[in-house]
């Protein structure tokens, strides 16, 4: 019989909920630092790391709490996760930014390469959801496997023009070896493993306890309260860059945790088992998502660069999905 992370005390379970994103956070980071490190030992290039450990890494939150919950056949989950953070990242995360920042170019090789194949991920994803293939409605396995196609096919036109990219990624290699050894890396890759799974099997519990006693859409509940949460290493990166004034580095892993949540998350779990995909979801939480990649892409365009009136309208758009999903449930 398996152990549930959560209780029948709404309190209790609401500190348990953040005991997790604790944990699932803390978790991701040692994983990606041990990892980064080890690549290091192995004279694996800065190039390789920046374009998976690296860039992965603020999406592997959402990528363990959807694999738990597509496991579990929480397809609600899934795709709730997954979408609402797209929506969190692009809106509440990038506008706290822009605001932060006051303005922010942005480079016309990134709307040329990043922001039309992001824009083209959110239509074929709308697009899974309303075509009917392998008799299933929803996300099948097929329609996965084609995302994990395109999730290797971006990784080789990156790496092929790796070194355009050198300026655009995280600097992989410019912190110290956080770990003395190579075995306490690896010891801590086991445990970021651990605390990964842990925080995600509580953040799942909890927000399907949540959903079936209070009667409420687990899509809803995944697109918001989950998807914040496992948005937080966006939001941290994107302070971060503004502190640094690295402004180029916030945008460019908005639009990369974009892509990756989408052929990455929803590529395995679809893989692992078919996502329903409900109406809600399909006429108006997806669309939503499609509209405010547009509206980023007209913003990003004009004048090329984004600046606090749009970083405004950004998160005002946040506030107005939050509000909505809360009047809905």
């Amino acid at each position: 019989m398996e152990v549930s992370f959560s209780t029948e005390m709404m309190a209790v379970n609401i500190l348990l909920f953040i005991v997790g994103l604790v944990i699932l956070i803390k978790g991701s980071d040692w994983f990606v630092e041990a990892a980064s490190q080890i690549a290091r030992s192995y004279k694996i290039p800065e190039i390789i790391i920046g374009l998976t450990l690296v860039s992965i890494g603020t999406s592997l939150p959402e990528l363990a709490t959807d694999i738990y919950a597509s496991l579990h056949n929480e397809g609600d989950i899934v795709i709730g996760v997954v979408v609402g953070s797209n929506i969190t990242n692009m809106t509440l995360v990038l506008g706290v930014g822009i605001i932060l920042m006051k303005q922010l170019s942005t480079p016309k090789n990134l709307i040329k390469r990043d922001i039309f194949f992001m824009l083209g991920i959110f239509v074929l994803l709308l697009l899974c959801g309303h075509i009917n293939l392998d008799g299933y409605n929803g996300i099948s396995r097929f329609e996965g496997g084609i995302m994990l196609v395109l999730l290797i096919a971006y990784f080789i036109y990156l790496f092929k023009n790796r070194d355009a990219l050198n300026s655009e990624l995280p600097d992989a290699g410019d912190c110290d070896n956080k770990f003395s050894s190579s075995l306490l890396a690896w010891l801590f890759i086991a445990i970021g493993i651990i605390l990964i799974v842990v925080g995600a099997k509580t953040m799942v519990d909890n927000a399907i306890w949540t959903a079936e006693k209070f009667n409420m859409s687990k899509t809803l509940i995944a697109a918001t309260v989950v998807a914040f949460g496992t948005s937080v290493p966006e939001l941290a990166v994107t302070i971060t860059s503004v502190i640094k004034k690295r402004h180029d580095m916030a945008l460019g892993n908005i639009i990369g945790s974009s892509i990756f949540n989408i052929i990455l998350i929803i590529g395995i779990c679809a893989t692992i088992s078919p996502i329903k995909v409900g109406i809600e979801m399909n006429h108006i939480i997806m669309p939503s998502m499609l509209g405010t990649g547009l509206l980023l892409a007209v913003f990003m365009r004009t004048s090329w660069k984004l600046v606090r009136w749009e970083g405004t309208s950004l998160l005002a758009i946040y506030i107005g999905f939050i509000i909505y999903n809360v009047i809905n449930n």
